[in-house]
């Protein structure tokens, strides 16, 4: 009696997103299919694969699920079996390539729904089944792949239009925002409550003076999420994410000077596939696209990008920097001194601070300086500057039309373009054409009214005097809070003295306290 040996099947489905209306489903309704049809002809379901949003351009053998059954574990069935031809391959050429590997490997490739199987078996022996059910894929694949160049010029003229709207495209949103419905079809943006606060909160603490490491580290302090974090997080729910293991929840200040550096947190719409490709998207007057409600005020903005502009020339360090790294300097050739520890045997540690070699420049000898002398001397400076009001920069934005009404004027001449052509050539065209460049007038009219002032930046007083934020400041606040007054101790191991810029010593005159006696002080002319 000869024993009947089960086909073993591999029943499974793709879907290139499961996000989109009915998506979700998709993939089980494909997988039901299969399985429907294995457990008809009485075939034993041995496993089953499931790509989701997964394009049907990858090719069957770099797919995450269906792959490894196409290479490691080939030898585990006997058929595979797919709900359609189009969830299968949108490729002819990958159609043909899996055909020809299940002939090559004696396998069975059923498409249920479309009423196509070819069964190698028994090898490459010719039938006239198999060869009409290959003409018959073949067909289908061409189909699918024609079908697939039908939507991809669908999608690509959708965002092409989109491009010029307040709609929102797809994919992840910017830092700060949110994906939601828009009044009157499709998606558009509108503030997160959490992130945005995480945005406002970076900008309030550059205006204040802080770097961007110090603003990493305050925002990990605070609990907010980087980026990535809150994408993991959120995934499925208005957008994707592709990780299935939480990221690193670590701030840096690349990220930070990224987000603020970003026309995105005020609410203006961005093109293109890649961080350094973005530009701003321009609606049809050549003006940029509001999208959603700005995170900071024009003058806010103005601000943050003055003060990121200001401090991209620096070079002082704000990570791990020794602890008056920038303010004590050499007497003898006035570049910094650097802080060295020696670890004695008996376990004490001695702190110097030494001029260092650089290129071009040998190190200064016999300038080193014990660290406590470093520190009694910022104290003396601590009390000479003591009673100096604080003030902060603020940034007043300047009032410049010059590129709205350049874009105006481009407009004007595109129209005057599209009339000579005779585009307005119809009933009712000269009045659309007079009607549009009236509005083009008046527009110019405007802008050319507006006032032209350039930007400056003013000095506000907090209320505070150095003391009092010198008291609130921790470690790191205090080395900036001298960096920020270019405040330099000049030291030698006899000698010391500081420098304060004219305008801050006559501001620092002006509190009467006069310089600790023996202290030799150097001004700038």
């Amino acid at each position: 009696m000869t024993t009947v040996v089960p086909v073993r099947a591999v029943v499974g489905s793709r879907v290139s997103d499961t996000h989109g209306q009915g998506g979700k489903v998709s993939h089980l309704v494909q997988a039901e299919s299969a399985a429907r049809h294995a457990l008809a002809k009485q075939w034993e379901i041995v496993g089953s694969f499931e790509d989701l949003d997964v394009s049907a351009e990858v090719t069957p053998w770099k797919r995450p699920d269906l792959g490894p059954w196409l290479t490691d574990r080939q030898g585990e069935w006997d058929a595979l079996v797919w709900a359609k031809v189009d969830r299968a391959f949108r490729s002819a050429k990958d159609c043909a390539d899996v055909a020809h590997w299940a002939e090559e490997n004696h396998k069975v490739l059923v498409f249920t729904d479309d009423g196509i199987t070819l069964d190698y078996r028994k090898g490459r022996e010719s039938s006239f089944g198999n060869e009409l059910a290959k003409v018959f894929l073949m067909l289908a694949s061409i189909f699918a792949e024609m079908e697939l160049k039908r939507i991809k010029a669908r999608v690509s003229a959708a965002h092409k239009h989109l491009r010029k709207t307040d709609r929102w495209a797809g994919g992840q949103p910017p830092y700060g925002y949110r994906i939601v419905d828009r009044p009157g079809g499709g998606r558009t943006l509108e503030p997160d409550p959490v992130t945005s606060e995480a945005v406002r909160y970076m900008g309030k603490l550059l205006l204040e003076g802080q770097s961007q490491w110090m603003i990493a580290t305050a925002l990990e302090a605070a609990g907010f999420d980087t980026p990535a974090t809150h994408v993991f997080k959120h995934q499925g729910e208005t957008y994707s994410s592709k990780r299935k293991t939480p990221p690193s929840n670590h701030w840096n200040a690349s990220s930070v000077g990224k987000i603020l550096r970003s026309p995105a947190t005020m609410g203006l719409k961005l093109i293109g596939r890649s961080v350094k490709a973005r530009k701003l998207a321009r609606d049809a007057k050549g003006l940029p696209i509001r999208m959603a409600k700005p995170l900071f005020t024009d003058e806010e903005w103005a601000a943050i990008q003055a003060a990121m502009d200001e401090r991209s020339v620096t070079r002082e360090r704000a990570n791990g920097a020794a602890p008056w790294l920038g303010v004590v300097h050499c007497d003898r050739c006035g570049d910094r001194l650097y802080r060295q520890e020696n670890h004695a045997r008996n376990g004490r540690i001695y702190e110097y601070y030494r001029c260092a070699r650089k290129t071009g420049k040998p190190a200064c000898k016999g300038q080193s300086v014990k660290g406590e002398r470093v520190t009694a001397a910022v104290a003396a400076l601590v009390v000479r500057l003591g009673g100096l009001a604080m003030t902060v920069r603020r940034f007043v934005p300047g009032e410049d039309h010059t590129e709205q009404l350049n874009h105006v004027a481009q407009a004007m001449k595109d129209l005057r373009e599209e009339k000579r052509r005779g585009l307005f050539d119809y009933p009712g065209g000269d009045d659309e054409y007079a009607e549009a460049l009236e509005v083009f007038v008046d527009e110019r009219r405007r802008l050319a009214a507006l006032p032209q002032r350039p930007a400056a930046w003013i000095d506000v007083e907090t209320g505070q005097t150095f003391a009092d934020a010198w008291t609130q400041a921790d470690q790191e606040h205090r080395r900036q809070l001298l960096i920020g007054l270019k405040a330099r101790l000049y030291m030698a191991p006899t000698v010391e003295g500081w420098h304060l810029p004219a305008e801050l010593e006559v501001r620092v005159q002006a509190t009467g306290l006069t310089p600790r006696e023996g202290v030799r002080l150097r001004y700038s002319g």
